[in-house]
């Protein structure tokens, strides 16, 4: 029996709808800090404090990039750390576009693994996503939990006022789709432009 057609469509966000290179991020922010990119990744990545600042510990946005700062040692504004964000993201078109096709059938809503400065920098960081998804985007700190945590795609559906069994969750990591699917979404581990539009087609979600 086929499968009803989803009400909500849920994407990650990097290596989805944008390929990510964290290194190119790591050397803009060195170009404005004048820190190693390898410094840098020490500081704020492999400490732990990006983790935390995802899982919503750290505060607002203000907050975070103050302690952001502190942590490297040096002073970026937001304006540089939201230029190197953007730096790191290559829209990729083709899925954008499939996306696009299924806002015509169903709910479309962006989750990722972030903080509040990305939170609140979506539509300057990311103007296509913002374009396709507007407010209906969500960062794992406002829900003070991390994906693969079950409980984080609850705390969203419960916002959101949709039931699990009518959801689909789409993620480039397969621990992130387990974690949906323990919660009682249905998942796709992306790998694929193409393997994501046969997904969206035997859903009914795009002809």
């Amino acid at each position: 029996m086929k499968p009803a057609a989803p009400d909500l469509v849920i994407f990650d966000m990097d290596d989805v709808l944008c390929r990510y290179d964290l290194g190119k991020r790591l050397r803009v922010l060195s170009r404005f800090s004048g820190r190693s990119p390898r410094d840098i990744r020490a500081a704020i990545w492999d400490s732990g404090f990006e983790d935390d600042s995802d899982a919503g510990c750290i505060g607002d946005a203000e907050a975070y990039l103050e302690e952001f700062c502190r942590r490297l040692g040096k002073r970026v504004t937001r304006d540089q750390w939201i230029e190197a964000r953007r730096a790191a993201m290559v829209p990729d078109e083709e899925v954008i576009g499939i996306a696009r096709q299924i806002k015509a059938r169903a709910r479309l809503c962006l989750f990722s693994n972030n903080g509040p400065l990305m939170k609140q920098s979506f539509e300057a960081i990311f103007t296509a996503a913002h374009g396709l998804f507007g407010e209906d985007f969500y960062c794992s700190c406002e829900l003070k939990a991390r994906k693969p945590d079950p409980a984080a795609y609850l705390r969203l559906l419960e916002r959101l006022k949709v039931d699990a069994v009518r959801c689909l969750f789409i993620d480039d990591k397969r621990s992130n789709v387990e974690g949906a699917v323990m919660a009682g979404l249905h998942g796709h581990h992306f790998t694929s432009r193409q393997g994501l539009e046969r997904e969206a087609r035997s859903l009914g979600l795009v002809d």
